[in-house]
């Protein structure tokens, strides 16, 4: 006898948080098994029971790492119906329940088959470097401290658009292909900060803070771009190994947008 399917309902959250004191989006691996890790969608799924409510599922946008920020992670979230709340309501519920460092910017109804990772078009993260030391900003910038020559970082951070094989810059698994298609890569100025974007379908891990961490190396004359332009070509564990060790720090980076098939390309990043 075929099992009734369970009544859903269906919500797509866009979040931000602080990923200072988090480890990670989700719980993955052996950290699982630990007692007192601490994740964004586990402090979701606490708040959640905390009210009572049903949890059915959790899923998000992107796997952001321990540390990492987001300014607008999309998750999809499933109760059971039965005692749902409105989406108002359920965002009420959520920003009382909610530690302060994670907070929630839209709640609406979705269908049940939207998922927030394999329907997105695209994503976007943001990485800030400050060229000074705040007071303030420790937590979500990386201080270089020595001068960076930004046509160099520029000339760097471009070399990764288009479609590229990424396997010299990402964390892959076994059965991971490393190619992935890179939509922008743009690098401005604020101030102090330099603001690296980039924008591609997807991302692997810790892929965003190798390159920048490699677009840093040539930009303080560590590196030549034209090395990273032969690691793109011909990627080898050497070259993995290399650029694994001259990562970006976390706490610079943010997942800044998730864009979905009919949502509006975005305009020139704002300084």
């Amino acid at each position: 006898m075929a099992v009734k399917a369970q009544p859903i309902a269906a919500f797509r959250l866009l979040l931000e948080y602080d990923g200072s004191r988090f480890q990670g989006w989700q719980r993955q691996g052996a950290k699982q098994s630990r007692e007192g890790v601490r994740t964004v969608a586990g402090s979701l799924e606490h708040a959640l029971h905390e009210a009572g409510l049903r949890l059915v599922y959790l899923g998000g946008a992107g796997r952001t790492d321990a540390g990492v920020h987001a300014l607008g992670q999309v998750a999809h979230l499933h109760l059971e119906a039965k005692g749902a709340p409105r989406p108002g309501e359920l965002r009420r519920i959520l920003d009382a329940a909610l530690p302060q460092d994670i907070a929630v910017r839209d709640v609406r109804t979705c269908p049940p088959r939207f998922h927030a990772r394999h329907d997105a078009a695209d994503r976007t993260y943001l990485y800030q470097i400050s060229r000074r030391r705040s007071a303030f900003g420790k937590p979500w910038i990386w201080w270089v401290k020595r001068n960076l020559d930004l046509d160099r970082l520029a000339r760097t951070w471009s070399a990764f658009e288009g479609d590229q094989d990424l396997s010299a810059f990402a964390d892959l698994d076994a059965e991971e292909d490393g190619r992935s298609r890179l939509l922008r890569c743009e690098v401005t100025e604020a101030g102090a900060l330099i603001l690296l974007r980039v924008r591609a379908t997807h991302f692997f891990r810790r892929q965003v803070r190798r390159m920048v961490g490699a677009s840093v190396a040539c930009a303080l004359g560590e590196e030549e771009p034209r090395r990273v332009l032969e690691d793109l070509r011909t990627p080898t564990e050497a070259a993995n190994l290399y650029w694994g060790a001259k990562a970006a720090p976390a706490s610079g980076l943010f997942l800044e947008a998730v864009r979905y098939s009919g949502d509006p390309e975005p305009g020139p990043p704002k300084s």
